[in-house]
């Protein structure tokens, strides 16, 4: 676990670990090694292992582990609109490491909270939950992350912001348990490389393959950017 996925986990793992730890030293181990187990099986859903950085500057990577859900032609997104999209999207089990990393080397251009709902993430109405967009400009053009929060815990902690400079593989997020990320680029500017129901790793597996076209990102209206709620719910 890093220090970044620690601030995130030590709400739901310090009750269960002091609980159990108290029940421990009451000689009610019956009680507090189950609570204890608990504690460990949190923590091990805010696991961070350690990845090289990938280097190919004309590939992008996955931003999550799980599972390809869909991959989308024709997506209409303000972000970009230069063009229709191709939105790559993956779903995270409760099972899956749920920090989020950047597809490619870039700047942090702009970044939204959206209020919404907390259907499963796996629902075709999960399009319309909680989530945050982080738009991204690189050498190869833009595109749009969506981190979509699922059913159980409803929160993001998102560690950029707009002016940020990240690199292919950098941890950029963690969403909390069962979510869904989706990776919307410029149709015409890649290659896709995957397919429904293959499973994907953050910051290692390639997606899609630029064309080596380029592309210009027009920034949205400022009151789009980052203030629909609190800068706490939001980064940290």
């Amino acid at each position: 676990m890093s220090a970044l996925s620690w601030r995130a986990a030590r709400s739901y793992v310090l009750v269960p670990g002091t609980l159990g730890t108290g029940l421990l030293l009451a000689r009610r181990a019956r009680l507090g090694l189950p609570v204890l187990g608990l504690a460990g099986a949190i923590a091990l859903f805010f696991r961070d292992p350690e990845r090289p950085l990938p280097d190919d500057p004309d590939l992008v990577y996955a931003a999550a582990d799980g599972v390809v859900r869909s991959i989308d032609d024709g997506v209409v997104d303000d972000w970009l609109p230069s063009s229709p999209a191709v939105r790559i999207s993956v779903f995270l089990s409760l099972l899956n490491v749920h920090v989020n990393r950047s597809p490619v080397t870039a700047t942090v251009t702009a970044t939204q909270e959206i209020d919404g709902g907390f259907a499963p993430a796996f629902a075709d109405r999960s399009e319309v939950n909680y989530r945050h967009r982080v738009a991204l400009d690189g050498p190869q053009g833009p595109m749009v992350l969506v981190l979509i929060a699922g059913l159980v815990a409803r929160r993001i902690s998102r560690w950029v912001d707009r002016g940020d400079q990240v690199v292919a593989g950098q941890r950029i997020s963690l969403i909390h348990f069962g979510s869904r990320t989706d990776v919307l680029l410029p149709t015409g500017t890649v290659d896709v490389l995957v397919h429904p129901g293959d499973r994907v790793r953050a910051g290692v597996t390639p997606l899609a393959r630029y064309r080596n076209t380029s592309g210009t990102l027009t920034a949205p209206e400022p009151a789009l950017v980052s203030t629909a709620l609190s800068a706490t719910a939001g980064g940290s």
